[in-house]
């Protein structure tokens, strides 16, 4: 039986029937599972054998039918293994727990999702590899047919290679050939533009320069490899690094060699073919990290969402649902900045338009936004955004926007050479009520105190003036401040 390869997924496409069946089949399980171990579960865990059954679903049959995945196991969770058992009542904990379940299988989804279409972006990309490598095995079987075909080595083999040269060319695939007996290695124009040689004038180069401008990890290898070529008369494939001479850049090289025996049987010739492969290799790694990043930043997401509820107080089940749920809406704006970027820098002015979008019609009259441009990383946009709804909460309850007079700025700068750069975020409130400092720190008050400070390394100050509150941020800006260029562009290229 074939192992089935993750590129297929999702599997059973044309054939609705059989994923909707094994769907069900699976939702069956995960329930029996869960009546089996009920017994041995304490309570608060109704969900526990449902999770498996929506990811596997959704690997296997897709987002679709892991969304039905995840809508029957949960009412059949809810019905059968949330107090109280067998009405659909929605108590608090039953809440709390539908929510939490809502939330991780949707991440989960979203997560399959985005991991399936890195997939078959792989798939696609590996075609178009295939058929290049196709393409260059032709060529590769033309020149060694030609070769083969001739009498006279010398003179035949420069006849095919200018038969050769305008297809390879347009394709960057650069020729050489090596007399083995005199030493001289003979390029063509596309191989010295591939390690950024200036031509010679007869395209002769030294077997010694070619090695030594190979990477100095792989050259011992290569030369090996090259040399067993020779002896054996035989052909040999192989991918290497070398260092370009015109600006020292490493490039992957994929080399395709066959050796042509003398009249005494020995090798007299060696001819091959060299590939620029550093694009294609960048693109694969490129999808690796997206898919460990993805799968990395849903578990931190994981992480703060427990944080945010442990730290949650309320004097009653309803305010503290309130609260939650705020919160969460506050990281889910910011997750939303975050995907529409694709995990690049977020503006901090959209941001702060994001977490102020309750107060939207205030922006620009009693809210006035106003700095550079300032995209932030990835991993401070969760801690500014959260930040600025917690302070814009709290002058909603108590501060400037809990009258119709006050007025509030927020306000950042970049601040160059200075020990060293700095970002510095001002919120400062005017014309709301007489300010009273806090009897005790909540979270809102750890939030905007220390876990931001320890997020981004930096100084947090706070003035509870009878007249508004004044909070500033100051830290290193390469802690806070990243750029905008695509996943797929290395530093120095232009979108």
């Amino acid at each position: 039986m074939r192992e089935l390869q993750i590129e297929k997924l999702p599997v059973a496409r044309g054939r609705p029937l059989v994923g909707v069946t094994i769907t069900l089949a699976l939702v069956a399980l995960a329930w029996a599972a869960r009546v089996a171990a009920d017994p041995l579960l304490p309570s608060g865990f109704p969900y526990v054998t449902f999770f498996p059954a929506v990811i596997v679903t959704s690997f296997l049959f897709g987002v679709r039918l892991g969304a039905l995945s995840a809508l029957l196991s949960g009412l059949l969770a809810w019905y059968f293994f949330v107090s109280p058992v067998h009405p659909f009542d929605l108590t608090f904990g039953a809440q709390v727990a539908l929510a939490f379940y809502v939330f991780v299988v949707a991440t989960d989804l979203a997560l399959v999702h985005w991991m399936q279409t890195a997939n078959q972006q792989l798939v696609r990309q590996r075609e178009i590899n295939r058929n290049l490598a196709e393409s260059k095995e032709l060529i590769v079987r033309e020149l060694q047919d030609r070769i083969r075909e001739r009498d006279e080595a010398a003179d035949d083999l420069l006849q095919s290679q200018v038969q050769t040269q305008l297809a390879t060319r347009t394709a960057g695939i650069g020729l050489w050939q090596w007399n083995v007996r005199t030493g001289e290695v003979h390029w063509d124009r596309t191989m010295f533009e591939l390690y950024g040689m200036t031509p010679t004038p007869d395209g002769l180069v030294r077997y010694a320069d070619y090695i030594a401008s190979l990477h100095p990890g792989d050259a011992a290898a290569q030369d090996a490899i090259l040399h067993d070529t020779v002896a054996t008369c035989g052909g040999s494939q192989r991918e290497f690094r070398i260092r370009r001479s015109d600006d020292g850049s490493v490039r992957h090289i994929r080399a395709v060699e066959i050796a042509r025996p003398g009249a005494d049987g020995a090798a007299e010739w060696v001819v091959g073919t060299n590939l620029d492969v550093s694009d294609q290799r960048n693109r694969e790694a490129r999808i690796r990290l997206l898919m460990e990043e993805v799968n990395h930043r849903a578990k931190n997401m994981l992480g703060v969402v427990m944080a945010v509820a442990k730290q949650t107080r309320a004097p009653d089940h309803d305010a503290f649902m309130v609260r939650f749920a705020e919160r969460i809406e506050s990281l889910a704006a910011s997750q939303d900045l975050l995907v529409v970027s694709q995990w690049n820098g977020v503006q901090l002015e959209s941001l702060a338009h994001a977490q102020l979008s309750h107060f939207r019609d205030l922006i620009g009259s009693r809210i006035l936004l106003s700095g550079p441009s300032a995209p932030l990383l990835p991993s401070a946009v969760q801690t500014i955004g959260i930040v600025l709804h917690e302070l814009a909460t709290n002058a909603s309850k108590h501060g400037a926007l809990s009258n119709d007079q006050g007025r509030v700025t927020v306000r950042w700068e970049l601040l160059p050479g200075a020990r060293p750069d700095r970002f510095v975020l001002h919120w400062t409130e005017s014309g709301g009520p007489p300010v009273v400092p806090p009897s005790r720190l909540g979270f809102g008050s750890t939030v905007i105190g220390k876990m931001v400070q320890m997020s981004v390394d930096g100084e947090v100050s706070i003035d509870f003036a009878p007249t508004g509150l004044s909070w500033r941020l100051d830290c290193p800006s390469a802690n806070v401040i990243g750029d905008e260029r695509p996943l797929d562009m290395q530093p120095g290229e232009r979108p």
